[in-house]
């Protein structure tokens, strides 16, 4: 690709952003893009937690029914997500880890050993944890609660 074939805003994108003297392009096949365009489309907090929110209520469900694999499986793609999210906005970083290793570990250990009162009580806590982490960052109004009801988009009882 030539530099005839940039646009100027690609070039005046790029040279915003300290450290950044390339203009690389990528394609998704539909449409090319500058790296910078790319990132901007990375999710944010609000989607992330979307996603996270529905596999830690589907966690619990799975739990619920007793149903071990699949409520590992929502966990670790939980996990996975809030990985991520602390990868993107790494402001939450620290605080991430620690919630990962201080609420989301026990309710995996729980797991493991199938022992269902303990992953009770340690979800109960998560729940609570998250929502003070809310609040420390300013979003006291988003409180999480498991759904009084399963998701219907899934069966959860054992197979």
């Amino acid at each position: 690709m030539s530099d005839s074939d940039f646009t100027n805003s690609d070039r005046e994108m790029s040279s915003t952003n300290p450290g950044v003297d390339h203009n690389h392009m990528v394609s998704n096949g539909k449409r090319t893009m500058s790296l910078d365009e790319l990132g901007g489309l990375q999710p944010g907090m609000a989607r992330l937690m979307v996603e996270i929110s529905g596999r830690m209520s589907k966690c619990w469900w799975a739990g619920k029914y007793k149903n071990t694999q699949l409520a590992k499986f929502q966990l670790a793609e939980a996990v996975k997500l809030l990985k991520m999210s602390s990868f993107v906005r790494p402001k939450y970083e620290t605080d991430m880890l620690d919630f990962l290793d201080k609420f989301i570990n026990p309710v995996r250990t729980a797991l493991q050993g199938e022992n269902w009162e303990d992953f009770y009580r340690s979800f109960d806590l998560l729940v609570v944890e998250a929502n003070r982490y809310h609040d420390q960052y300013g979003k006291g109004f988003l409180v999480w609660k498991i759904p009084d009801n399963p998701p219907s988009d899934l069966d959860f009882t054992p197979r």
